[in-house]
């Protein structure tokens, strides 16, 4: 999956809601449901981990990238 294409349809979420867990809507049915890039099960772990610790409420976004496109090989390039 193309990153802009992530950044795109995370930055859609969070322009369409007005709070952190109303983005799930909108993100289960882009992630779940039309391109199969998560499973429900995904989506709950990472929904599950952002209640577990302290923060705002839509964290679990970060959490939704990472099982989607996992860190990216060119970001670890320059490091020894």
């Amino acid at each position: 999956m193309k990153l802009v294409l992530l950044y795109v349809l995370l930055l859609k979420a969070m322009a369409t809601t007005f709070s952190g867990t109303a983005t799930l809507p909108v993100v289960r049915q882009d992630f779940v449901v039309r391109r199969g890039l998560l499973t429900d099960r995904d989506l709950n772990l990472a929904f599950t981990a952002d209640g577990a610790g302290p923060g705002p409420n839509g964290i679990y976004l970060v959490s939704v990238g990472y099982l989607v496109a996992g860190i990216p090989v060119r970001a670890w390039a320059g490091w020894p």
